[in-house]
């Protein structure tokens, strides 16, 4: 048989023997009384070979593998209104409980006035938005014509005044020019015939002063242009080229201040957006709350009340209609009774046995006639203490899977004994277990020889809650007395060792 924790095999089996039968050894080792006792033959057992299972006999109570806790999910203001009795076996969907729902349906109708509000206050926001953005385009619009006019005025006069401007200056200064040439040449002849008295002074005269005013009108031609190039030229250009700067400086600030207004418009309606969200998540929570207003069975099984399952020895108020919650209180459980599991507790000293998948027999105590058989699905890490009522047991917590139930109503919390088989002895000698006593550390059996019963020192190899297999001391046929014998009935005892 395979082995944990390091121990041997008849190690394992000394374990077993003290922890199941330390009672009867206790019975056993006492002598018998000193008057003759009859011996029946049940008391008698004739030694063969055969085989055994090995069992380690626990107990525990009915777990369902599977189950759903069902909480009261409202976050206030939950009383119970109506509810299913306990142990009422329910179908998917049914109603377990309804939850007073009126302020929810109060709070929804004042969410829903919300939410239409927040709607409209964003249909609002936009409609200023898109109204808004017109305006921006229109009055930029108009700011960038005023730039394109002042681009054309600009490039009109450059291309155009001046140079034509300048033109007529150069056009009076080339007149006024030829005129004093013309002049000069003519009062330079009139000079010359006055000297030869062919020129009246009178005509003379009027040649000079013809001259004066050509050169005075040439030199105001010469000045007309250098007033033009160096004053009135420049004061246009600067008017032009401010009217246009003023222009684009214009459409700048437009865009600056429309754009503020368009990104003020735009987080308004981030606002409004976020308000009828807030809205809308608060209206779909309160839906949300009512439909837990009504809570309905997610499986099918057994309804099991929260107050029923308490172990801690806290009395709890049980639940019923009127009853106020207080939120994921757990209320009741929903456990699948089509898949049982017995939860069972093995001393620490018999826990290295049992392995997953090992067989096992469950009998309840509520249907003592019904033998379930089981497997086991799961053996726990850390042992359990005793309690103050037994502070030094420990106990490790095994799960057995009952194979089939065969449609018996079990429910959750039913005691339950179970065996489970760890190893089949096969081929061996073996002794019921009360045949056995021990002194020390010798145990031996009382043989019948010569007319009484004599003790016969054993080695003990595999045990279970029955019977033991022995390995040496004994041969198939000897006959084994079940009970201490009387004194007079001592044929022969093994010699003590020194020193005991």
């Amino acid at each position: 048989m395979k082995m944990r924790r390091g121990l041997s095999t008849s190690g394992l089996v000394v374990a077993i023997f003290l922890a199941v039968g330390a009672g009867l050894w206790m019975v056993f080792v006492v002598g018998g009384s000193s008057g003759s006792k009859e011996i029946f033959p049940g008391e008698l057992y004739e030694v063969v070979v055969g085989s055994f299972d090995v069992k380690v006999p626990t107990s525990g109570e009915l777990i369902a593998e599977n189950q759903i806790s069902i909480h009261n999910h409202l976050e206030s203001g939950a009383t119970i209104i109506e509810l299913v009795d306990e142990g009422t076996r329910v179908l998917v969907d049914d109603v377990l409980l309804r939850l007073n729902d009126e302020k929810i349906k109060d709070d929804i109708r004042n969410s829903e006035l919300s939410v239409t509000t927040a709607t409209n206050n964003l249909q609002n926001a936009r409609s200023s938005l898109s109204i808004g953005e017109k305006k921006r385009d229109s009055e930029l619009a108009v700011k960038q014509l005023a730039i394109d006019l002042a681009t054309l005025a600009l490039k009109s006069w450059q291309d155009g005044d001046v140079v034509a401007k300048r033109q007529d200056l150069a056009l009076s200064v080339q007149t006024a020019d030829k005129n004093y040439q013309r002049l000069l040449k003519k009062h330079e002849s009139s000079v010359e015939l006055y000297k030869q008295e062919f020129l009246s002074k009178d005509e003379l005269d009027q040649d000079e002063i013809a001259l004066l005013n050509a050169e005075a009108t040439l030199k105001k031609a010469r000045l007309d242009v250098d007033v033009y190039e160096n004053y009135t030229h420049i004061q246009n250009k600067q008017k032009k080229e401010s009217d246009l700067q003023q222009a684009v400086d214009e459409h700048e600030r437009a865009v600056d201040r429309l754009a503020s207004e368009i990104k003020s418009s735009e987080a308004n309606i981030v606002a409004k957006e976020n308000q009828l969200t807030s809205h809308q998540e608060k209206l779909e929570k309160q839906q949300d709350q009512l439909e837990k207003c009504v809570v309905l069975s997610p499986a099918s099984g057994m309804v099991v009340y929260a107050s029923s399952m308490d172990r801690r020895g806290e009395e709890r108020e049980t639940l019923a209609v009127g009853k106020n919650l207080y939120r994921n209180e757990l209320l009741m459980t929903i456990p699948d009774t089509s898949n049982m599991v017995a939860r069972v507790k093995v001393n620490e000293a018999l826990s290295g046995l049992i392995e997953i998948g090992q067989r096992a027999t469950i009998v309840c105590d509520a249907l003592p006639e019904q033998t379930y058989d089981g497997e086991v699905m799961s053996v726990g890490v850390l042992a359990e203490g005793g309690g103050w009522r037994d502070p030094n047991r420990r106990d490790y917590s095994v799960e057995i899977k009952l194979v089939d139930t065969f449609g018996s109503l079990l429910k959750p919390s039913m005691r339950c004994s179970a065996e489970i088989f760890v190893a089949t002895v096969s081929d061996s000698l073996f002794l019921p277990i009360h045949s056995f006593h021990r002194d020390g550390g010798v145990v031996w059996v009382w043989v019948q020889k010569g007319g009484g019963f004599a003790q016969q020192r054993v080695t003990i190899d595999q045990f279970s809650d029955l019977y033991a297999s022995v390995s040496s001391g004994i041969v198939a046929g000897d006959v084994v007395l079940l009970r201490e014998p009387e004194p007079s009935q001592v044929v022969g005892r093994i010699p003590r060792e020194s020193g005991d």
